[in-house]
């Protein structure tokens, strides 16, 4: 069951209150962010090494939970995600694996989940936008690593330019480029087809 929908500022409250102790406080943060940081990681790393890295995550979250300043951070989702993209980096590197061997099947369901199941549609158009999340979903598995990454962080993590920048290591402007190659390259696929 996927908890419900928290505001910055209320995420940003509960975060300071489970610095200061408040293990209610990071019981919420904690069952917020889990599914959340779960399918992020499980996009990127096969199965077998997901709950370990989710594990990990969350204990380095709690190690360093007295470091996240929220003047300093876009937002607590950046900083978290953040923590799970130089994890997920880590684990690659040791692994002397590409890092761009993301779980394209998983990624991808997951886009095509948001485009299907958040829309309630008359039976027609419901088709008709289940074929267009079909095709999406073809032409994401073909798009880079980074595009997909970028599209997923900002579409359908809601997150900001700033933010997917604070995650990925990347400058704003360099994530506006990228947004917009990654949504060009697929728009070019959606019209060939």
């Amino acid at each position: 069951m996927t908890p419900k929908a928290l505001s910055k500022p209320e995420i940003e409250n509960l975060v300071v209150k489970a610095q200061k102790g408040d293990e209610l406080a990071f019981s919420v943060v904690y069952d917020y962010f889990f599914e959340r940081i779960f399918k992020y990681v499980s996009f990127r790393v096969s199965g077998e090494y997901t709950e370990d890295l989710v594990a990990d995550i969350f204990l380095k979250m709690v190690q360093n939970l007295h470091l996240y300043k929220p003047q300093a951070t876009a937002s607590f989702s950046a900083w978290i995600f953040r923590l799970a993209h130089n994890h997920i980096i880590d684990h690659y590197r040791k692994q002397k694996e590409l890092l761009a061997g993301f779980d394209e099947d998983g990624e991808i369901d997951s886009l095509m989940n948001n485009l299907t199941d958040e829309h309630h549609l008359p039976p027609d158009l419901e088709l008709q936008q289940m074929l267009q999340a079909e095709k999406i979903k073809d032409y994401l598995g073909e798009l880079k690593p980074s595009y997909r990454e970028i599209l997923e962080l900002k579409f359908y993590q809601d997150f900001s330019n700033r933010e997917i920048a604070e995650v990925t290591g990347k400058s704003e402007g360099n994530i506006r480029i990228i947004q917009l190659r990654a949504l060009k390259e697929l728009r070019e696929k959606l019209e060939a087809s």
